[in-house]
């Protein structure tokens, strides 16, 4: 037999080697993944957020009237639940609730493991005049994302007088952020 030729195929010990480092890889990359899926799904909620306020400002502007942006109950009512779908809608008699039962838009901005919650001193609503200024109060909301049992991604986003809305995010993800003012904000529960 010709000892020049080379058998073809893996030993056993090269084929456990092999599925030993791919079984690590695998474990390591499955866990910096989740990682970036928590990441993502949390500036998909703060994007969401900033999108849907940007649209009810510009609606307000748009058809010229009181605009209220707030998760609403199966009647029809503002509830302080951010976690529900949230509902653009026009609002002339300033009830907070929608005109003639017109919602100009929903969208539901939370997913699983991410939650909103709100800062407005228990009203549970966000409003623009047609002016496209903030109507009534100011207030807040502070969105808050899981990454893993000891990390938040972390948003605080507040509306202003003029009617947008700025943010400012937790940059060690320890589930708090300082304000200007020295408040401390932290993710409920």
């Amino acid at each position: 037999m010709d000892s020049s030729l080379k058998k073809q195929g893996f030993t056993l010990v090269e084929a456990v080697v092999t599925v030993a480092l791919i079984a690590i890889t695998a474990s390591v990359a499955s866990i910096s993944w989740s990682g970036v899926v928590s990441a993502s799904r949390h500036n998909d909620l703060v994007n969401g957020t900033h999108r849907l306020f940007a649209t009810a400002r510009s609606f307000a502007v748009h058809q010229g009237t009181l605009t209220t942006v707030c998760p609403l109950s199966a009647q029809l009512q503002c509830v302080d639940d951010w976690n529900q779908p949230v509902s653009v809608f026009p609002d002339m008699n300033n009830d907070k609730r929608p005109d003639s039962n017109k919602v100009h838009k929903v969208l539901e901005l939370t997913k699983t493991g991410s939650h909103l919650f709100s800062r407005t001193a228990g009203r549970g609503y966000f409003q623009f005049s047609s002016d496209g200024m903030s109507h009534g109060t100011m207030g807040s909301l502070v969105a808050c994302s899981r990454l893993n049992t000891a990390e938040f991604e972390m948003t605080y986003m507040a509306i202003n007088i003029g009617g947008r809305l700025r943010s400012l995010r937790d940059k060690n993800r320890d589930g708090k952020i300082t304000l200007p003012w020295g408040t401390i904000i932290k993710c409920p529960g």
